[in-house]
């Protein structure tokens, strides 16, 4: 596995263990002082380079993100995933077939 720069060790030593108490985008934002994008492109790096089990909680006003700590915290950050996953399959099977103006 390819080592962490410092902006991803930064980010990841700010992620809470467990889902008790994650951290919401905002106060890494504000923790980092990166922006939204640059914060969420490093959690993306962190999970798909580096193969970090970082989740995310969407629930106000207990959402963010942490560092998955079992298999129960495992399965609560799967969920929205594959739920998203199966909304926009569905979304591109519609697009990909619905009639266009120009086939009337």
């Amino acid at each position: 596995m390819k080592q962490l720069d410092k902006e991803e060790q930064q980010l990841l030593d700010l992620l809470p263990k467990g889902i008790e108490r994650p951290r919401p985008l905002k106060e890494l934002v504000k923790l980092t002082g990166w922006s939204n994008r640059r914060v969420r492109g490093i959690i993306n790096r962190l999970i798909v380079i580096h193969h970090q089990p970082i989740g995310a909680r969407y629930e106000h006003p207990n959402n963010g993100y942490f560092i998955i700590t079992n298999d129960k915290e495992r399965q609560q950050a799967l969920a929205p995933l594959t739920s998203q996953i199966t909304m926009m399959s569905k979304r591109a099977e519609i697009i990909s077939s619905a009639e266009l103006e120009s086939e009337k």
